[in-house]
């Protein structure tokens, strides 16, 4: 992990530390404030959807399928190995954490799946994506993601 730290580029002040490759994606404003010297700058992990559009895989039941494979996977190579020894007290630790990695990984690629196939995730998605027009029909915030480098379509300007 190559942690990038995001400094103000007015006052310098460290803001936050971030990873830009396997950083958790936040759809919301990307406009802050900093706190020492309220100078606006644009949070590299805050994304515009209306504006950035979303990942090409963030529907894939593709992924997911894999996961629910992975995870099932390391609970049958876990089941194996568990039946082959005699485990006690403590030595039952590494084994229960593997099962519950298998697992997490089972039941999260199928509420994925789920979501996906429901169309519940796509609802979500939507109604984040409405909110992104709507902070953008504000002409001033606009203006302000203008000046903080982003390109915003005349419709919003």
């Amino acid at each position: 992990m190559s942690a990038v730290e995001f400094n103000c580029s007015g006052c310098g002040k460290k803001l936050f530390d971030y990873d830009p490759v396997t950083h958790f994606r936040r759809y919301k404003s990307p406009v802050k404030e900093c706190p020492k010297c309220g100078r606006k700058y644009a949070d590299p992990r805050c994304h515009e959807i209306a504006l950035e559009g979303l990942p090409k895989d963030i529907f894939s039941v593709k992924a997911h399928i894999f996961l629910i494979v992975l995870g099932a996977i390391v609970l049958y190579w876990e089941a194996t190995l568990i039946g082959k020894s005699e485990l006690s007290g403590i030595q039952w630790l590494m084994p229960g954490v593997i099962v519950l990695i298998g697992v997490i990984l089972l039941v999260g690629g199928m509420v994925e799946v789920i979501s996906i196939l429901t169309g519940i995730k796509k609802k979500k998605y939507d109604r984040l994506t409405e909110e992104s027009k709507e902070r953008l029909k504000d002409r001033e915030y606009a203006k302000t993601l203008y000046g903080l480098g982003y390109y915003i379509p005349q419709e919003y300007m």
